[in-house]
C-alpha cells in the first residue's frame, strides 16, 4: 500500500496553526472530524518518516564512506539512524526472533 504524500510545512504549519490557543479561542476547539483528520494525518507521516528511516538503514552498509571532507556527517548519520526508534526495535525483533533458543537445529553429521 502507497504511502499517502509527504505533508508540506505550509501543511503541518495549518495544523500546528488549529492547536494554538489564542484570545479568541481555547486550544483545540474544533469538531472531532477534524481532529481525527489531523491526527490521522501526523500519523501517517510518522509512518512514511519511520519506513525511510528503516529503508536507510536497510542501505547504509551498501553505500560507501565518501572518504572526503563528508566523513564527518556520515558519521554522523549512521550514529543518528542507529539510535532511531524503529531502527532498535527492528533490531530487538530480530534478536527475539532468531536469538539463540530459537534457531532452527542443525542438521546432524555423520
Amino acid at each position: 500500500m502507497p504511502f499517502r504524500p509527504p505533508l508540506t510545512s505550509a501543511e503541518l504549519a495549518k495544523i500546528r496553526a488549529r492547536y494554538e490557543a489564542s484570545p479568541d479561542r481555547a486550544p483545540c476547539a474544533y469538531q472531532d472530524i477534524v481532529v481525527w483528520e489531523d491526527i490521522l494525518a501526523l500519523l501517517h507521516e510518522i509512518k512514511r518518516l519511520r519506513a525511510l528511516a528503516l529503508t536507510a538503514h536497510q542501505l547504509r552498509d551498501s553505500i560507501k564512506k565518501p572518504n572526503s571532507c563528508l566523513d564527518g556527517v556520515w558519521e554522523d548519520f549512521r550514529n543518528a539512524l542507529a539510535i532511531e526508534p524503529c531502527v532498535v526495535e527492528l533490531g530487538d525483533l530480530k534478536i527475539e526472533l532468531l536469538g539463540p533458543g530459537k534457531r532452527r537445529a542443525s542438521p546432524k553429521q555423520a
